[in-house]
């Protein structure tokens, strides 16, 4: 596996396990105090994001570039796609309200966007492994 895509996993484990932890962190009522490493699994939730968001800008140019020249159009990397912007945008929206987003519940598109992408993003990477078993069931 190249160098770049280690880098991607790890930081895309780094993303998830901070996502993870920061639901588990949360305050049930508005009444309680948040747990004493909220703070903490923000700010590194917060980084790993920035560094995902960079590594896939990375990635998403030098793999789409060589991708277009088979002509061969994937789903799965549309929705990947869109799963990426979406988190992107709600995580914007996270820590910069807008007032017409009140009625909208930002931060259960954003957990909801995240484990969405925990599926699509190791279905992506395996999408070879899956075609080779699916055509060899199909020759038997």
């Amino acid at each position: 596996m190249k160098k770049s895509r280690i880098n991607l996993w790890l930081i895309w484990a780094a993303v998830a396990a901070t996502g993870i932890a920061l639901y588990w962190l949360a305050p049930i009522n508005e009444d309680d105090f948040p747990h004493p490493l909220n703070g903490l699994f923000r700010e590194l939730h917060g980084a790993s994001a920035m560094l995902a968001v960079f590594f896939f800008g990375y990635m998403f140019a030098d793999h789409v570039q060589k991708k277009m020249h088979k002509k061969k159009h994937y789903w799965d990397g549309y929705v990947h796609l869109t799963i990426w912007s979406l988190l992107t945008l709600s995580g914007l929206l996270l820590y910069y309200p807008q007032e017409f987003l009140e009625s909208w519940n930002v931060a259960s598109i954003h957990w909801y966007a995240g484990l969405g992408l925990s599926v699509v993003f190791p279905l992506h990477f395996m999408r070879k492994t899956i075609s080779k078993m699916l055509t060899r069931s199909r020759q038997i």
